[in-house]
């Protein structure tokens, strides 16, 4: 691609650069999704007498592998929805642009919508099952397509 810089001289055009701030933001919300989901699963699922006195009043959920990990998942949507939601709450503050205020509150929806599945809030409710293998299909699924429309927001 050549452009022409009204001197008379071909120059080859300037691709812009690529940001690496995108992909290092999406590992940075994934890494922090996990860490948050481990350390929560972990309190959630310590026996009563080990838990610091701020703590006592959370339900003490069953140590079962598989609601650890739907907790540790769930966490990590939460966290991408939130990056989702701060990216086009930028994006509709610079543009204002109506698609972008409609994807804030599609992805708002969807955010209340994890919130009020998360393993943590329904195990208040006394309503806690072991997760199955769909549930946990769903959650990686959900997991990837987050993540590709974050790193896709962020190019």
């Amino acid at each position: 691609m050549e452009t022409n810089n009204n001197s008379g001289i071909n120059q080859p055009a300037v691709a812009p650069k690529k940001s690496t701030v995108g992909k290092l933001w999406v590992v940075v919300v994934l890494l922090g999704g996990v860490l948050a989901g481990v350390l929560m699963s972990d309190l959630a699922t310590l026996p009563e007498e080990y838990r610091e006195p701020f703590f006592r009043g959370v339900p003490v959920f069953n140590p079962d592998p598989s609601i650890r990990l739907h907790i540790v998942l769930t966490t990590v949507e939460v966290a991408l929805l939130v990056s989702l939601v701060i990216v086009y709450l930028k994006v509709y503050s610079e543009t204002h642009a109506n698609f972008a205020l409609g994807l804030v509150i599609v992805l708002s929806a969807l955010f209340l919508q994890t919130l009020f599945s998360y393993p943590l809030i329904l195990g208040t409710q006394g309503v806690i099952l072991v997760p199955g293998t769909l549930t946990m299909l769903a959650d990686f699924l959900t997991i990837g397509a987050y993540t590709v429309f974050l790193y896709l927001s962020l190019e």
